[in-house]
């Protein structure tokens, strides 16, 4: 049985997200929701959507959308939870799953109480070459890990919503760093401590930080680095990863194809098989678990982790201080 979806909101990703999903048509049929119901109905034709909607409350009370992706700005998320979960709708929410955890903690709590699955759209976890990653990390490849590093330099400016701290939540880390955390914890777990300095303001039309370092501390000791920043100059940089270990290391593109192994005797290289974006087994993880009645992946829980370490890293900013995690 196909996955009836409805896109809510119909900006630049959701165009992403609906353009990727044609690919696996048989397993997801679409409909679209924009509180301009020309725009949702351009999206429906371009996209091959069973339905658009003029308002989001329209979708939800729509007997054929049974799970609803929020593809919405960071400070309503909390109010569109509420709204589908009201309705009874299966919830994807965007990445970050809210601003603050008392947000977090009403939103999971509300899904919890309706009864209904709550997944936080983190696709760069379901990417081919971070699973790939994750396997050789898990098998032993690596031996014990010593340094993961990540790392994005591009020229993105963030506009309307994302340029206020208060609706955003914060500035890029929040934003597209929370990416990177979430990779972290899926390579190393959760980290004991975090040190976070915000880079020299170049966008000054953006309220919060356009660019930020973090160190991070595993309980095992290994070390976490991500340079994430949305203000180099002279375009767009690859985004990388690498992670050593005391037998070798690995490194790879995020959104690549490969992953490249160095053990110091040679250097070879391996495929990642599977989705290069993620996307595509994001949603279908979220499928199988309303189908299979289970957690997703990247549930509200796993989503509460993300932001509490990107929360932290806010507060080392502030105080110009290591953070101690809650055990």
């Amino acid at each position: 049985m196909s996955l009836k979806l409805c896109v809510v909101g119909c900006g630049h990703f959701a165009r992403i997200f609906a353009g990727e999903m044609q690919a696996i048509a048989g397993e997801v049929d679409l409909s679209f929701a924009s509180r301009d119901v020309q725009r949702a109905a351009e999206y429906a034709a371009a996209f091959n959507g069973k339905a658009s909607f003029g308002s989001y409350e329209a979708a939800a009370a729509d007997s054929d959308v049974e799970a609803m992706y929020l593809c919405t700005p960071h400070h309503l998320h909390r109010e569109h939870v509420a709204m589908a979960a009201a309705a009874g709708k299966h919830i994807l929410v965007e990445k970050p799953i809210s601003r603050t955890m008392e947000e977090a903690r009403l939103i999971v709590q509300t899904a919890n109480q309706a009864g209904i699955t709550l997944m936080v759209a983190e696709n760069y976890r379901f990417m081919a070459v971070v699973r790939l990653a994750k396997k050789l990390i898990d098998g032993g490849t690596l031996g014990g890990l010593r340094l993961i590093q990540l790392q994005e330099e591009a020229d993105l400016r963030p506009s309307q919503w994302r340029a206020s701290r208060e609706l955003n939540g914060g500035g890029v880390l929040i934003d597209g760093g929370i990416h990177k955390i979430d990779i972290l914890l899926y390579l190393a777990g959760r980290p004991r401590d975090v040190y976070a300095t915000a880079l020299p303001q170049v966008l000054n039309d953006s309220e919060g930080e356009d660019g930020v370092v973090i160190i991070t501390h595993s309980k095992s000791g290994a070390v976490g680095l991500i340079n994430h920043s949305w203000a180099k100059v002279h375009g767009r940089e690859p985004n990388w990863v690498s992670v050593s270990g005391a037998k070798a290391r690995i490194s790879f593109d995020l959104a690549g194809t490969h992953v490249t192994i160095d053990d110091g005797l040679e250097e070879r290289t391996l495929e990642a098989p599977g989705d290069r974006r993620g996307i595509i087994p994001m949603v279908q993880e979220f499928r199988d678990s309303i189908r299979q009645g289970r957690d997703p992946e990247t549930s509200g829980s796993v989503g509460m982790e993300d932001l509490e370490v990107t929360l932290k890293a806010y507060e080392s900013m502030e105080s110009g201080q290591r953070v101690v995690l809650d055990p």
